[in-house]
């Protein structure tokens, strides 16, 4: 039976930053990774535009209608992190078809050519995040400063493993900076979902709790607006704005807060 890719939308997720080391936010610039099929069935991670995803590798085969067991590497262009510290990882992802959503990955920060070549015999570094996923756009920011800081050669690796049948896993907005700011560690506030984005005119943000203000700030952390609002779904108007990359912050009574990266087209 044919498996059917249902739509998602992507949500970019970053807690905190000041300054962006890295970045790939489309499948141009996950063209730059290098692909390792470790299970040598001939189906790997693809850089490619699907369902709102920049990147996929696939545990089902819509042509043959076969079941895949993928254990896919996909390894980021090298980074010099050797004058950073506090360094966190943001990425989204999201199982392609949301009927069939038990997709595992992991990830991990490979820093040296002995290791990175290792990965292709099995033998893997403790991974930085690990997970079977569940439905929705996930935005995950993982603090990688233990394994990155002052390191002069990082790769990031994205494993799709262990599991089968589903359809695919998708990632988006993979993103390396050097502020580790606990904007979040200790609130129960989330971000359930902020679509469209990216967006030409208007950002609804879909709350697990209410929140008292809204605020847009540049990637620099400049103020540009804030409003109050009272409500657990706010429609941010950002139509003023120019295109490029912002924040958006929301703040609970209770003050917890949260803050997120948006597109303006």
């Amino acid at each position: 039976m044919k498996k059917t890719l249902l739509s998602v939308v992507a949500l970019m997720g970053l807690t905190a930053a000041t300054a962006q080391i890295y970045s790939a936010t489309d499948s141009t610039a996950f063209a730059a990774w290098t692909t390792v099929d470790i299970d040598n069935d001939g189906f790997n991670f693809a850089a490619a535009e699907v369902n709102g995803m920049s990147c996929v590798s696939y545990s089902y085969d819509n042509a043959s209608t076969t079941a895949l067991t993928p254990n896919n590497l996909f390894i980021s262009p090298v980074m010099d992190l050797s004058s950073y510290s506090g360094l966190v990882l943001t990425f989204d992802v999201t199982a392609i078809d949301q009927s069939w959503v038990a997709e595992k990955y992991a990830v991990y920060v490979v820093t040296n050519a002995t290791d990175l070549a290792g990965l292709s015999a099995g033998n893997f570094p403790a991974a930085v995040h690990e997970e079977t996923l569940t439905t929705g756009v996930l935005s995950k920011t993982v603090n990688i400063s233990g394994e990155a800081d002052g390191q002069a050669a990082a790769y990031i690796v994205i494993r799709h493993f262990d599991c089968t049948d589903n359809f695919g896993i998708g990632f988006q907005n993979v993103t390396v900076t050097d502020a580790f700011a606990s904007v979040e560690d200790d609130s129960s506030l989330e971000v359930l979902s902020a679509y469209p984005n990216p967006t030409t005119d208007v950002l609804n943000i879909n709350l697990n709790e209410n929140a008292t203000t809204v605020s847009v700030l540049s990637l620099d952390g400049k103020l540009i607006s804030t409003e109050n609002v009272n409500s657990n779904i706010v429609t941010l108007n950002v139509s003023d704005l120019a295109s490029g990359v912002y924040f958006y912050e929301v703040v609970t009574a209770e003050g917890d807060k949260l803050r997120n990266k948006f597109v303006k087209k």
